[in-house]
């Protein structure tokens, strides 16, 4: 069993990796739209939406016709320069 000494800054990095792969996503399509799904077709975590969006680093786009509860979101540039940021190391 691993024991953290701080387990707020290890939720931190975890929270910024996975927001990492996820506006990964956007920067590798032209119009910057952020994927609904993981690769496991799991929703993503509203958590990590919610937190990209107030920090800038994503947008709100326009609301799924299919699910109007699901929001499509789109990188931001100050999500592209969050990304070409180098990530914090572990």
């Amino acid at each position: 069993m691993t024991v953290y000494r701080n387990r707020a800054a290890v939720a931190a990095r975890m929270l910024e990796a996975d927001m990492r792969d996820w506006l990964r996503g956007g920067a590798t399509r032209g119009d910057g739209r952020l994927a609904l799904f993981d690769q496991f077709a799991e929703p993503i975590d509203k958590t990590l939406i919610k937190t990209a969006v107030a920090s800038g680093y994503a947008e709100p786009w326009f609301a799924s016709p299919m699910r109007p509860q699901w929001t499509v979101c789109r990188l931001t540039p100050k999500g592209r320069a969050f990304l070409e940021r180098p990530a914090k190391a572990r």
